[in-house]
This record gives structure tokens, sequence and C-alpha cells, in this order.
């Protein structure tokens, strides 16, 4: 019978199709040889096999048919052609030739495309795989967008390698007799400048719109030549002008923004500042940052003339040498290195002790590289965290590496055919790496956009304490940062899968083509591996995270010694010029007390010259009568008291009584202290009724508190309290302390109408809660333990997710073991322990690997921690409970599908 001319047509035209893939799908060599071969053959099957097939079946037999056929070619001569097919690949004249650009481009994206069709039929891979990665990415790079802007960044100042800081011992500031000598006397310093940044100085600009509290900040007169920083109109200070009196102002360009709109012509006009008027000398650029006096709005010369007592910005501080109170910075001389500096700085002093023996010149002063002591600790904490976010991308891709080998199990059989038809080894392991690195750069993708808005996120939670964090941003670095981390993360995940799938064994993968059995226990051993070094990592950060969070727990439960229920704190600046007598400046505290108290719900007003838990402050000498009758020197923190301060922050008095406005300016002078000054100083005689000397003054002692904390770490020390009214030596910048008994929103609100009330010149400024300052001084430590929980919970999840895929592929794979074991009646919790039992073994290696970690990395937190051991046996024994909870959870889920594994479709699926 004569078949019809058009069925033979049909296979003629897909005979030229097959004929015309075959040269591109095999090796030239390969086809030279083989391809008639595999041409003829395939006319003969398919003109005897697709009669009854329509188009889309006929292209299908066509792809299965190549397949088949490689098939057999290897069973046919499994002991010469795949020798004669490895010695072809190894000849000098066909793979191991240079290829040209030309030839490894198109080889690279042929490469590529057949990468995206093959991610493109996994979807559900794909997706996971590019999130992983994206969660890994995106970590690293938010977090190094901090280290970038904090750490790696130069300052933003000419040559800033140059910069130093001038200390005494424990952080003491300079007089200003001995920072003369230093500019003056000191040949290794380029410029030198002094800043009194000792406390916040606030003024109320007025004339030009509402009054505004501005901050300034009183300096020297190179101040700017050491930053190296020249204003953009005008001039800074000369060393002429260095008293208050010259009455000329520096301002920054937000504040020249806001008062003027940029008009350049407002340079040599007038600002009025706590009612005097100032003359506008220059405009700083927008760019310029002082990392030492903060968030500045202008500048005002330094009052430097011994004995000063009339300026009103240093008020009564005396310029003398026994008076620390300036801050130092200075530029070294070009090629002049810190130790040279130091030598000269050190012999000056010596000199300077000798002439002045009557005063405490012999204290240690160093010099300090400006970069470190602007960065101080965050450095450690700052590594830390990028450390942490580290071992997060590294857990990311163990587990992409653990789904990409999942993945490439499956394709042993693919591979084997890619490989008899001639893809070498180096070929295929190309090819999946381009691959690897496809997932990569989508999972790069992704994670740029996670650390855009992670970098947000971070700015929202960074604390103040934080230096330099103004300059962080998502900027070109970044970028570039993203990449190369996106390029190692698909080499890192992709190359171990790569090597261990590019060599399949060609028989064994050809010959079974039902079932993934082929895998060996090499393969096993792999995914196992990479799952015990996720539970290694993931314990590292959980243990980290506890340790931290245990820290913090200790943090918050230090006994302060106050106890704010609803207290807000504000401040509230007297201009000198309206209020120059200590006289007015008491009358307007007693006004301000009675006015707030009479609004319903406060209970209690005060103020304090620094709020508790803020740090040091004005330390200063004083004399005291021992026991055996003599008078010696003591030290202390001095405080200035107003009003209920005790009572707004519930300080219990332990013996005494409380400051009474009976205590005036014409009263006996009187003092309280704390305990810690009663049992250092006093021991066990009794501090009531004795007396401290001070600058020429008798304080007798009417009462002793309880300690109150300095800072957020319970740290005490010795406190000196004296009232406000019978200690104005200065106009003190008092904090107000306003206690209610219930929470108001608007509370500020009623308190400032009773301040415009008493003076409608005068601005309230920084209220805050209580709550807030005490939460403000361990905004650090919550920080780092957020990032630390958020890095130690995507681990966690990460290593759950890939125990439970090895124990899912392994009960996959012994599907037809367990049905003959059910079918035989083995008992499901048998065959549930064992399943368990496989994974129990992996979680053990990585906690025991992970417990070691830990044990060596933990040190590296001692400096964030308080209250605990970097070795806490409490951590160490809940976290490894945990993480074994989590993998018991992850371990179950395959277990309890084990046990319901139908015998019958188990051996029918054979």
């Amino acid at each position: 019978m004569t078949r019809s001319p058009a069925p033979h047509r049909k296979r003629q035209r897909m005979v030229r199709i097959y004929a015309w893939l075959s040269t591109i799908v095999l090796p030239r060599r390969f086809h030279t040889e083989y391809g008639n071969r595999i041409v003829a053959v395939f006319s003969d099957l398919y003109r005897d096999s697709t009669e009854n097939l329509n188009t889309l079946g006929r292209i299908s037999f066509c792809l299965r048919e190549l397949s088949a056929l490689c098939q057999l070619s290897l069973k046919e001569h499994t002991s010469g052609a795949v020798r004669v097919f490895r010695r072809a690949l190894r000849s000098p004249g066909s793979r191991h030739r240079r290829l040209t650009p030309g030839e490894l481009m198109t080889i690279s994206f042929q490469d590529l495309k057949y990468a995206m069709r093959t991610l493109a039929r996994s979807p559900g891979f794909t997706l996971v795989a590019v999130i992983t990665l994206a969660l890994g990415i995106g970590a690293n790079t938010a977090i190094f967008s901090v280290v970038n802007g904090v750490l790696l960044t130069p300052l933003r100042y000419e040559e800033p390698d140059r910069l130093v800081r001038l200390f005494y011992r424990q952080h003491w500031h300079v007089t200003a007799p001995a920072f003369i000598d230093y500019r003056d006397m000191i040949e290794g310093f380029e410029s030198v400048a002094a800043i009194y940044n000792y406390r916040e100085w606030g003024q109320t600009l007025t004339g030009r719109g509402p009054p505004r509290r501005v901050t300034a900040l009183p300096i020297s007169a190179e101040f700017f030549d050491v930053y190296g920083v020249l204003p953009i109109i005008g001039r800074t200070f000369h060393r002429d002008e260095e008293r208050v009196s010259s009455r000329v102002v520096v301002l920054s360009h937000r504040l020249w923004t806001a008062l003027s709109g940029g008009d350049p012509s407002f340079l040599g006009q007038s600002v009025i500042l706590d009612g005097q008027t100032w003359t506008v000398i220059g405009i700083m650029p927008e760019t310029f940052l002082d990392l030492v006096g903060g968030d500045v709005d202008l500048w005002v010369p330094q009052e430097l003339r011994a004995g000063t007592h009339d300026s009103p910005v240093t008020s009564t501080v005396w310029n003398q040498r026994d008076n620390h109170y300036l801050n130092v910075i200075a530029r070294l001389g070009p090629g002049v290195s810190l130790e040279e500096a130091q030598a000269q700085l050190d012999a000056l002093n010596a000199n300077q002790a000798a002439l002045n023996p009557d005063t405490d010149l012999r204290l240690e002063a160093r010099l300090v590289p400006f970069y470190d002591e602007v960065i101080g600790s965050s450095n450690t904490m700052l590594y830390i965290l990028l450390g942490a976010a580290a071992l997060v991308l590294l857990i990311a891709c163990v587990n992409v590496a653990n789904l990409i080998l999942s993945r490439n199990i499956s394709r042993e059989r693919e591979l084997a055919i890619r490989t008899a038809l001639g893809s070498g080894r180096p070929r295929l392991i190309r090819q999946l790496l381009t691959e690897s690195l496809v997932i990569a750069v989508a999972g790069g993708t992704a994670g740029l956009i996670l650390a855009y808005w992670g970098v947000k996120g971070l700015l929202t939670l960074s604390p103040d304490s934080i230096p330099r964090v103004d300059e962080v941003a998502f900027n070109a670095p970044l970028f570039s940062f993203a990449l190369a981390v996106t390029l190692l993360t698909g080499i890192v995940f992709g190359l171990a899968p790569a090597l261990q799938s590019a060599n399949p064994n060609l028989d064994r993968s050809l010959r079974d083509s039902t079932r993934g059995s082929t895998v060996g226990m090499r393969t096993n051993r792999m995914r196992s591996v990479l799952v015990t070094s996720q539970v290694c990592l993931a314990l590292i950060l959980l243990v980290a995270a506890g340790l931290l969070m245990r820290s913090l727990v200790a943090l918050q439960q230090v006994d302060l010694g106050i106890a704010p229920q609803h207290t807000m704190t504000l401040e509230v600046d007297l201009p000198d010029s309206r209020y120059p007598e200590p006289a007015q400046q008491i009358a307007f505290h007693h006004a301000f007390a009675d006015r707030v108290t009479a609004i319903p719900g406060v209970e209690t007003v005060g103020a304090i010259s620094r709020l508790p838990v803020t740090g040091q402050y004005n330390s200063w000498g004083f004399g005291y009568m021992s026991s055996e009758g003599e008078v010696v020197q003591g030290g202390a923190e001095f405080r200035i008291i107003e009003g209920g301060y005790f009572a707004a922050l519930n300080i219990t008095l332990l013996a005494g009584r409380f400051f009474e406005r009976s205590d005036g300016a014409d009263a006996p002078p009187v003092t309280i202290i704390n305990e810690s000054t009663a049992r250092r100083y006093f021991g066990d005689r009794d501090p009531v009724g004795q007396e401290i000397l001070r600058e020429g003054r008798r304080w007798r002692i009417i009462g002793v508190v309880q300690d109150v904390a300095q800072d957020h770490r319970g740290n005490v020390g010795s406190k000196v309290y004296l009232p406000h009214a019978q200690y104005v030596d200065r106009n003190w910048a008092l904090t107000q302390v306003i206690a209610t008994t219930t929470h108001r929103e608007d509370l500020l609100d009623l308190v400032s109408l009773e301040l415009a009330a008493i003076d409608p010149g005068l601005v309230l400024h920084n209220a805050r809660w209580m709550r807030d300052v005490m939460a403000s001084v361990i905004a650090r430590d919550k920080f780092a333990l957020v990032l630390m929980t958020m890095f130690a919970g995507v681990a966690l999840c990460l290593a759950s997710v890939g125990i439970y895929g090895v124990l899912a592929y392994s009960v996959n794979q012994r599907t037809r073991e367990i049905g003959i074991r059910m079918a035989l009646g083995a008992d499901s919790r048998k065959v549930r322990w064992a399943v368990i039992r496989q994974g129990a073994s992996v979680v053990a290696a990585g906690i025991v690997a992970g417990l070691a970690g830990a044990l060596a990395l933990s040190v590296l937190l001692e400096s964030m921690l308080f209250g605990i051991s970097v070795r806490d046996p409490f951590t160490f024994a809940v976290v490894p409970l945990a993480l074994s909870a989590s993998a018991g959870l992850a371990g179950y889920l395959p277990a309890r599908r084990a046990t319901r594994v139908n015998p019958v479709e188990a051996l029918r699926q054979e």
C-alpha cells in the first residue's frame, strides 16, 4: 500500500528539523561521527511510530527519541564509546584550545538563555531561592550602609588623618590658660581650637518672626581652620575677637536659609540673641558637620581672657588653671606624627607644672586621633552586626546550595545525556554556575530593594549615640557592595553543587529513567553537611541574640534610684540681658513652679542642672572635716536643685530634710548629699549637721538621699546637691521636671500657656517624658538587640527549612523501602523514629559545632553586655533546646509523611 504524499512530506520536514537541532545540540566532533546515523534512525522510528500522533505529539516524540537514542548508544558501546568521547573532548585541537572573545561571548549567551529557560520551568524553586538570597543580601547591604557611612567613609574634612583631640586623663577637659599655651608653644600643631560644649547652650533669637530657640557653640578663633573649612560668604573669627563683647556671629547654612531665604546680602546684618545684638560675619557651607559640637545653629567667640565673669554665654566661668571646661581639637602640622606632637605636649606640660606648683597641672595630657574619638565604641557594635548579617547571608547561601543540589539530583539524567553528547565537565560546571548567577542576580536585585527600605528603617531605629548616622545613605558605594556580594554569593552557593553534579555516572544514570535512585552516599553526605553548617551558624546567631536579650533585661532591672510615673522634662533658657540678676532668675523659677503646679493633675514641679542617668557633669572638689578633726579634700559631682525635684522623681530621703523655699539667698548655706558621699567621706558618722567647704563657703548638710544612677548601667558616684537660690554663680540652664498624677497628652500645651503668661519672649524646648529620657540611654543596646534578633530569627527559619528539605527528600528517595517495610508489618512509630533519628544526627552535629563556635565568638560581645557573662550558662542551655525543638518540628513533618506511605502505591511507582 502506497503512503499518501502529505504524511511523507511532514516526515521529511520533521527529519530536517531534527537534523538541524542535532547540529545545534551536539558538539561538532560528535555530530561529525554520529550525526548521520542518529538522523537515519530517527527517520525510521518516526515513520513507524507517529502515524496517529498530532504535531505536538510528534515534537515530543522527537525530543524523547533523542534521549532514548543516546541511552541505546551508551548501552551498546559502554566500554568504548564513552572513552572515545572523553578522548575527543580532551584533544588539544578541540576542547582545550583558547576560545576567541566572540566565541566565549556566544557560549556565555547560550548558557544564559538556557539557564533562564530552565529556571522558568521551575518557578517554585526559583522563587524560594530568590527570596532566600534577597533576605541575606538585603540585610548585608543595609547593615553595610551604616558601617560604610559611620566607619569606612573618611571624615568629610581636609586631610582628616591629621586631626587629633586633646584630653587629660579620664577625659578631663582643658583649662583656658593651658589651651593658650598649647596654641602658642607647640610647634607640631598647625592650628588648635577650643570649644565650650560642656553643656548645650541655647539662646532665644528674636526680631525675625516668632521667638525661636537656637543652639550656640562658643569657639576659639582657629576652630574652622582646624577642620579646614571656609565660609561660603564672609569670614570667621580673629583672635582679638575671642571675647563676647565683640558681638560677632557665624551662622549655619540652615539658620541662614531660615532667616533670609539664602540672601547673600544678609551678611553684615544683625540678629538678636537673648536680647543682645550680634553682627553676622560669615555663613558656613551646607555640608559642614561639626562632629564635636553637634547640631549647631550658630557659632560665637569663646571668652578666653583670664578672670572673665561678664560673659552672657559662659557666665561666671573663670579662666584659671584649675577650671577644666574646654574641649580641644588640633590639626597636626604637615609631616608631624602623633608621637612627635605628644612628646612636645609632655615637655610643655612638665614645664608648666614646674612654673605653677600651686595648681593641679600634673595631669597627663594625651592626644587621640580624631576619628577614634568620634567613633568611640560604636565600631565594635557595628562590626559585630555586620558579621551577624554575613552569617545570615552564609546560611542563605547554604540553603540555596541545598536547593540547587536537590534540583540537580533530579536533573542527573539530563546532565548524563549532555555529558554523553559531548559536554565536558567544565562546560557543565559553567552552565550550572550560570544558573546560580542568574538566581543570585535576581536575589541581589530583590535584596537591593529590601536594602533601600532597610536603610530607611535603620535610620529610624538607630540611636543618636551612633555618630555620623546622618551620613548614612543609599549611594554608589552601597550599590557596588551589593553587586560584589551578589556575584560572590552566586559563586559560593553554586560552586559546590556544580562540582558535585557535573560528573554524573553515565551508565547508571541512563539505565534507569524512572527514578532518582542513582544518587550515592556522597551526595547525601554533602546535603547533610550543608544542613549541619546551617544549624551551626544559626545557633551562633541565636546565642548572640540571647546574650544581648539577657543583657538588656539586666539593664532594665537596674535600680536607677528614681521612679518616675508620669513625669515630663523640659528646658527654658533665661536670657542674661533680661534676667541679669540672680533674684530675677529665682523669681522666675518660683513663678513657673507655682503656675504649673496649679494645672489640674500636676503634683510637683522641680528643676535640676543635669538629669539623672544622662552622664557625668560638674565634677568639683570640696573640703570636709575628717574624723580626726582635719580638713581634707574630697570630690563629687554637683547638682543645682530647684523646687520639688526629689519628690518629682520619687527619690527617697534617708535622713534629714529636703530643701525648702526658706533656704534662700539670705539663709545659711545648706546642702544635701547622696548615700555614696555619706559613706565615702563620713563613714559611720552621721553626716547630717556636718559641713563641706566650697569656694570659701561652709555648706551645712541637712539631708541624705538615696543614690541615683548617673548612667544606664547603674554607676552612681558621689553627688552633692545645692539649692539654686544659694548658688546662682551663673545663669543656670535648669531642666524642669513636672510630675503628674496621670498621663496628659495636653500637658505641654498647658505648660506653654503658663510660660507665655510669665514671659511671652521665652521659648520652651527639648520637652520629653522622663521614661523616654531613660529609654534613650539604652537605645543603642536595643538597636543591637533588635537587629541581632531579626538575624537570628531568619537564620532559625532557614535552618528549619534546610532540615525539612533534607528529611523530606530522604523520605521521597526511600518511598519504595518504606512501602515494603510497611507492607511487611513494620510499626509506624519505628518508621517515624528512623526518619527523625536521621534528622537528629544532623542537628546534633550542628549544635555541637555551633556551641563551640559560640563559645569562641561570644567574647566579641563582651563590651556590649551588662550583668551577664559572655558564657552565660542559661543562654547556652536554652538556645540549643529551642533550636532542637524547632528542628524537631521540622523533622516531624517528613517523618509523619513517611508513616502514611501506601505500600501499593510505593511499589506501583517502581
